[in-house]
C-alpha cells in the first residue's frame, strides 16, 4: 500500500449535474457534520480537489478547516479528479469553461445547503478557481455566498509569460487552436512549473518533497487512465486555458464590482501567475466594503502546499471562524 493512502481520510459524495447528462460531481469532505457551518473549496486549472486535501500529515487545508470547527468540502469540477465526463472524452474543443462550471458549483452548493439546512455558504476559490467562484458569487450565486476567499487570485492583467504559452505560434495575437479538450499533466511538468518560482537552492526550505509526492501520486490515482500513460499523467480540461487567455489579455471574465460579500485575497509573494499588481487591482475594484489582502512571504503559486501553508490555514480559519450568518 502506498504511504499516502494511510492519510486519505476524506469522505466522498457525488452530486448529479443539472447541465450534463450522466455527470456525477465528486465532492471531498472532512468534518461534514450537518450541524457545522459549511465551506466549499473550488480548485484551479490543473490539480483538482486533491490540492486542498493532500494526504500527508499537516498538509490538508480541509483538515485545518475541520479542526477549526467547520464542515469542509472540496469539489472536482467537470472533467477533473473523480468528476469524469464522457462529454470531455468525446470533445474536440477545450472543455469546461468558467461559464459552464459555475453550474457545477451551483449544483454542489445547492446540495450542501440542503444538507446543512442553511441558505448561505463560505466559498474558497484558488487560481482559476478564483475566476469561477468570483463569476459565481457575482451572478447566479450572489444570494448563496456568505464569505469569499480568493487564493492566488487572477483578474485582468496582461501576463506575457502566460500569453507566450497559450498563443498560436503562427499568430501570437490569438489563442492556440491546437489545444484540444484536455491535456496530460505528469510529475515532471508539475515540478518544473512549481520550481521556477522558488529561489535557486531553496526548494527544500520552501517545499516538503513528501507532500509533493503525495499530491502527485494521489492525483494519478484519481484518473483511471493515468497509469496507462508514459510517463504517468492525469487529464486536465483545457477550457480553463481559454478563460486564462482572456484574463491575461486584460479582458476580465467577471465583474468584481458585483461581489458584495466579505472577501479575503491571499497570495504567495513569489507567485508569477497571481501577481501583486493584479491582485491589488482586484482588491481595489471589489464591490464589497469588507475586504482584506494578505501576502505570504517566501511562498509560490502553491504556497498552500508548501512549508508556509500553516499561514494560509490560519488566515482562513480567522476569516471563516467568525459568525457568517
Amino acid at each position: 500500500m502506498q504511504g499516502w493512502r494511510i492519510w486519505d481520510e476524506a469522505a466522498s459524495h457525488y452530486v448529479p449535474s443539472s447541465t450534463e447528462t450522466g455527470l456525477m460531481l465528486h465532492v471531498r469532505a472532512r468534518g461534514d457534520n450537518p450541524q457545522r457551518r459549511p465551506v466549499l473549496f473550488v480548485h484551479g486549472a490543473t490539480y483538482a480537489s486533491r490540492l486542498y486535501d493532500i494526504p500527508h500529515p499537516g498538509a490538508s487545508w480541509l483538515e485545518a478547516c475541520e479542526n477549526a470547527g467547520l464542515a469542509a468540502y472540496a469539489m472536482d469540477l467537470r472533467g477533473y479528479g473523480l468528476s469524469r465526463s464522457r462529454c470531455m472524452d468525446d470533445a474536440k474543443e477545450p472543455y469546461a469553461r468558467a461559464a459552464e462550471v459555475i453550474h457545477d458549483i451551483d449544483d454542489v452548493i445547492g446540495w450542501i445547503l440542503q444538507r446543512h439546512g442553511t441558505e448561505r455558504i463560505a466559498l474558497v476559490g484558488g487560481s482559476w478557481g478564483s475566476v469561477t467562484t468570483s463569476l459565481y458569487a457575482s451572478t447566479i450565486g450572489r444570494d448563496h455566498v456568505a464569505r469569499l476567499l480568493l487564493y492566488a487570485p487572477i483578474f485582468a492583467e496582461k501576463n506575457d509569460g502566460w500569453l507566450e504559452i497559450l498563443a498560436d505560434p503562427g499568430d501570437p495575437s490569438r489563442f492556440n487552436p491546437a489545444f484540444g479538450a484536455f491535456r496530460l499533466v505528469d510529475e515532471a511538468q508539475t515540478r518544473a512549473r512549481w520550481d521556477e518560482e522558488i529561489p535557486e537552492g531553496e526548494i527544500e526550505q520552501w517545499r516538503d518533497e513528501a507532500v509533493f509526492q503525495a499530491l502527485v501520486k494521489s492525483s494519478f490515482a484519481d484518473d483511471q487512465e493515468a497509469h496507462n500513460q508514459s510517463p504517468h499523467a492525469f487529464r486536465a480540461p483545457n477550457g480553463t486555458l481559454v478563460d486564462l487567455w482572456s484574463c491575461f489579455n486584460s479582458e476580465p471574465v467577471y465583474d468584481p464590482s458585483q461581489i458584495l460579500c466579505p472577501t479575503l485575497l491571499i497570495r504567495g509573494s513569489a507567485d508569477r501567475t497571481s501577481t501583486r499588481s493584479d491582485a491589488l487591482h482586484l482588491f481595489d475594484v471589489l464591490g464589497t466594503k469588507l475586504k482584506r489582502y494578505v501576502e505570504i512571504a517566501n511562498g509560490a503559486h502553491f504556497v498552500s502546499a508548501e512549508r508556509n501553508a500553516w499561514q494560509v490555514f490560519n488566515e482562513t480559519s480567522a476569516f471563516l471562524g467568525g459568525r457568517l450568518y
